[in-house]
């Protein structure tokens, strides 16, 4: 299918591509019928035969999964997005099996979602005094990362942590999160700039609580997987953290644009713990990938470290293992790449 309506093609990256029975609430036509679904960074189009529709992700207000805690993985369920293009209201219902509504919400609230500027109180279990700071939001299926602006160390809140949440907009929107580990942080407070990003966000942790349930999982979850995933191409970087958290909900991926910030974050005491495998590109400018797995042994000789590149050769291929690489995995045209690297990245940290 060629994407494209009256504005033209979609150029972004396609990120989500899916079939579904769709349903307008401003359409032409008030029937549901099929059609397809894709999603780029910026923005969802939605085809049918009767009719072609653009909706800007900016524009999304709300998202409403209908979610049965006792579905298969196939079964049919519904998402409804609402959303708002200028004053002019609307609705989209889509219906499809569980297992892609998961997927396909959870890559949408990473775009709604991650990169949202936000003000951080959270208090230790021994300590009374709270510290409020400014932070950068960044959501994945396995975690909730609040990274200060400043070059302090952050708050990492695994999704599995989460005892309960309250939404509160008294005075400010805020959310406060409760932990299950009271040993190291009891409380997270999360300010946002607005109401419609403290709904997304709380809609957010509503549908990921639910979503193991909703896709037939087991009660308990495996151990999540942090990759500190390192590659100078920011495009590359996002498309892949994007991919790999949608091909497994066990990996919280950790960017870095060049080795030495890699390496700076490996040196933090309080990530270094939070960082089960190393995924670097090989051709990055200042250190490449060899190098920095050299680096990588000397503090980490047991760290898992695999090398993703599309710039490798049989001779880099070679110095790696003979530097003690854990894998080796070449970049290559198409989402099953990330099927490969999700695979290697969990067989490697076993």
């Amino acid at each position: 299918m060629t994407h494209s309506s009256e504005n033209g093609p979609l150029t972004d990256s396609i990120i989500a591509d899916f079939g579904a029975v769709v349903g307008f609430s401003v359409s032409t036509s008030d029937e549901t019928t099929r059609g397809r679904v894709a999603m780029t960074k910026a923005q969802l189009l939605v085809e049918t035969d009767d009719e072609t529709r653009r909706i800007d992700v900016e524009d999304v207000f709300d998202v409403v999964r209908d979610v049965s805690r006792t579905a298969a993985a196939d079964s049919t369920e519904t998402v409804t997005l609402a959303f708002d293009a200028g004053g002019d209201r609307g609705a989209l219902s889509l219906q499809a099996d569980a297992a892609t509504l998961v997927t396909f919400q959870r890559l949408l609230f990473t775009r709604l979602l991650t990169g949202t500027d936000v003000t951080v109180t959270h208090r230790h279990a021994n300590d009374d005094a709270d510290e409020r700071r400014p932070c950068r939001l960044r959501i994945s299926a396995a975690d909730v990362r609040l990274d200060p602006v400043d070059d302090e160390p952050g708050v990492v809140v695994r999704r599995d942590e989460i005892a309960r949440f309250a939404l509160s907009g008294t005075e400010a929107p805020e959310v406060v999160l409760y932990l299950r580990s009271p040993d190291r942080v009891e409380r997270v407070s999360v300010r946002f700039p607005s109401f419609r990003l403290l709904n997304l966000f709380g809609r957010y942790l509503r549908a990921d609580l639910l979503a193991n349930d909703a896709i037939g999982s087991a009660p308990e979850r495996a151990r999540p997987i942090g990759v500190l995933l390192v590659d100078d191409d920011e495009q590359s970087r996002e498309l892949t953290t994007v991919f790999l958290n949608e091909r497994s909900d066990r990996l919280s991926i950790l960017e870095a644009s060049s080795a030495r910030a890699a390496l700076d974050v490996l040196a933090a005491a309080d990530r270094r713990q939070a960082v089960d495998c190393v995924v670097s590109d090989y051709k990055m400018p200042g250190m490449d990938g060899i190098e920095f797995l050299n680096a990588v042994r000397e503090e980490h000789p047991t760290l898992p470290f695999i090398l993703y590149t599309g710039q490798g050769s049989e001779r880099v291929a070679k110095q790696a293992i003979l530097d003690d690489v854990t894998d080796y995995v070449e970049k290559d045209v198409g989402p099953g790449q990330y099927e490969v690297l999700a695979s290697r990245i969990e067989k490697a940290v076993r």
